[in-house]
């Protein structure tokens, strides 16, 4: 089988590849999710029944704020703090002025009024100690100090601070009103401990059973009390009933699964006062039976997609590969000596780009086996007419020799002193076979060359040598000197009378220091630039540059700058120093150890 499968090709291999990513993902995926569905559905049903308990409990808990606004609001409301009606009202005895009597009242009354007019059905009332009232309905089918004989007051008379009782559920005391329970809620007033009254809402159940009676057939959303008591339910008769599942129900918020008639429940809860709690009970068949019907069409959706989606790889794969298999035809006929083939693919993909450059790359190859053919003519033209041009060295050094000795013979001791310097700077420079020479050898080999150019002209170069001891014998590039004293002498004497002084010395970090100075006309800050500026420069660049080439000597400093670049790499730095008619000082730093650095 694996033998099958490795002899298939690249485009087999890749179909085969895809169709074993989709299909063996979608088995595991079929059998995962059928043996943990049990699991995976409880767990939506159970997100789900937590949003819808979400979305109630917004809701309930926006209607309870309204009532600890209004509470607060004739607590704190700025303008009656400076009014004080209620402190007045509370101060009210038998000796009070009727007229001021009613001014408390209908501030108090206009105020509230403003208050609840935007929260919905609210009704108020505010108890003072010494039975005066307000309230924001009417008063003549019910007496408000009807409150005080409640179970419930002393423990609003008791409460600590400004914390809310939260009655419960109360006999609607408006008679206008259809709705038989009214949800209640109560506070003292207090003022730096003294209690001034006691303010009562209730509000209206009307809003709250509509938005349960949403939510139909077997599943139910109410409010209970600490002892299980329902507050508020869609369904008006059983308000002030025990819950018939308290004691299946979680102490604290959270999720319990009950049985109930031999179906379960999901039953969920959540606390919407320190006393109240939000309970909301929900088939699990019912919404385990939704779920199934979305997740069963969303399986027959996916492998609509998967078989939609495999079919359309399929063709796109057989697309690019097409290309592929094409380019590896030309690749094999190129193998076997054909250069003149290509692939010609073209395009904006991968693909295309590749054999694009493939083609390009050939041509190059193509090209550059012509160039080194012609290369290698004009390699071997070159080494014949040298080897017909050579000269013996050692025939020359001989009748050099020959020429110094009769010199000497007839007395002329300065002229042969010439010779023997032509000759012995003809053998350095003919002598290639050592790459390095000794500090002192090159320079000697520079004396020698001073010496020849002190015998063309009138005027006298002078060179000093300042040379450490322990600098003598240290290994150089050969001629690394020579194109520096050159330029000296050129551009920095003028080819004209001088000092040149070489001095060189080992630095702090062990590398060798060589300097070369003139006592020429210098340069200007601007020439120096442009000649610094030459020696960072590439090779092609440098070798264009006419006029910093003649400024150089040719390109014999820029060589030696760069061969020493090639030897030493980074360890190799140098410094250019020059001022107009004082002269120009270049030093070099590098390495002792070439071989070691090369």
């Amino acid at each position: 089988m694996l033998t099958r499968i490795r002899s298939l090709s690249l485009r087999n291999k890749l179909v085969l590849t895809i169709l074993i990513c989709l299909v063996i993902p979608s088995i595991v995926s079929m059998y995962v999710s059928n043996l943990f569905t049990r699991d995976a559905v409880r767990s939506q049903v159970e997100s789900n029944a937590r949003q819808s308990l979400g979305i109630v409990n917004q809701f309930v808990d926006g209607q309870l704020k309204n009532m600890v606004y209004i509470m607060s609001f004739l607590q704190f409301d700025d303008d009656l703090q400076e009014q004080e009606p209620i402190t007045k009202l509370n101060r009210a005895d038998a000796s009070t002025d009727q007229k001021e009597l009613a001014i408390y009242k209908r501030t108090l009354t206009d105020r509230i009024a403003k208050a609840v007019g935007p929260l919905g059905d609210m009704y108020v009332t505010l108890l003072m100690p010494n039975g005066q009232y307000v309230a924001s309905y009417s008063t003549f089918s019910f007496d408000p100090l009807t409150f005080t004989q409640k179970s419930w007051f002393p423990d609003v008379q008791n409460a600590p601070g400004y914390s809310v009782k939260w009655i419960g559920a109360e006999p609607n005391y408006v008679k206008e009103s259809k709705h038989p329970y009214v949800l209640a809620a109560a506070k003292p007033l207090r003022t730096y401990g003294s209690t001034n009254g006691y303010v009562i809402v209730g509000l209206e159940m009307s809003e709250l059973q509509q938005l349960f009676s949403q939510y139909e057939g077997k599943e139910s959303i109410v409010i209970i009390d600490e002892s299980g008591k329902i507050l508020v339910d869609k369904d008006s008769t059983t308000i002030g009933q025990t819950f018939p599942y308290l004691e299946q129900l979680n102490h604290e918020d959270g999720t319990s699964f009950v049985k109930v008639s031999g179906e379960d429940y999901i039953m969920m809860s959540s606390r919407v006062t320190p006393e109240w709690r939000l309970v909301n009970m929900t088939p699990y068949k019912a919404a385990a039976h939704q779920i199934e019907s979305v997740r069963n069409k969303d399986f027959f959706i996916q492998l609509f997609f998967l078989v939609l989606f495999a079919v359309l790889l399929l063709s796109v794969v057989r697309t690019l590969t097409k290309p592929i298999a094409r380019l590896v035809q030309t690749v094999v006929r190129i193998e076997s000596g054909q250069l003149s083939e290509r692939s010609n693919i073209n395009g904006g993909d991968e693909v295309g780009r590749l054999g694009y450059v493939f083609d390009r790359m050939i041509d190059r190859i193509q090209r550059m086996l012509i160039e080194n053919k012609r290369e290698q003519e004009l390699k071997r033209k070159a080494e014949l007419a040298m080897l017909q041009a050579q000269i013996n060295p050692h025939f020359l050094f001989n009748v050099l020799n020959s020429i110094r000795l009769k010199v000497m013979m007839k007395g002329d001791e300065e002229n042969a002193e010439l010779i023997s310097s032509l000759s012995s700077l003809l053998r350095m420079t003919i002598n290639r076979n050592n790459a390095y020479i000794s500090l002192h050898e090159e320079i000697e080999t520079n004396e020698h060359y001073v010496r020849l150019l002190n015998s063309r002209h009138g005027d006298k170069v002078l060179l000093r040598v300042q040379a450490a001891s322990d600098t003598l014998l240290v290994q150089i590039p050969r001629f690394m000197l020579q194109p520096l004293i050159e330029n000296a002498y050129l551009h920095g004497l003028k080819s004209k009378g001088g000092e040149i002084t070489i001095a060189s010395r080992i630095i702090e970090d062990g590398r060798l220091q060589i300097e070369v100075q003139d006592s020429g006309v210098g340069m200007a800050p601007e020439r120096l630039t442009e000649l610094r500026a030459a020696l960072e420069a590439p090779p092609a660049e440098a070798a264009v540059d006419k006029s910093v080439a003649r400024t150089l000597s040719g390109i014999g400093i820029y060589n030696v700058f760069e061969r020493l670049r090639l030897i030493y790499g980074h360890l190799f730095d140098y410094d250019i120093e020059s001022r107009p008619e004082v002269g120009t000082q270049i030093t070099l730093r590098f390495p002792q150890e070439p071989e070691k650095e090369s």
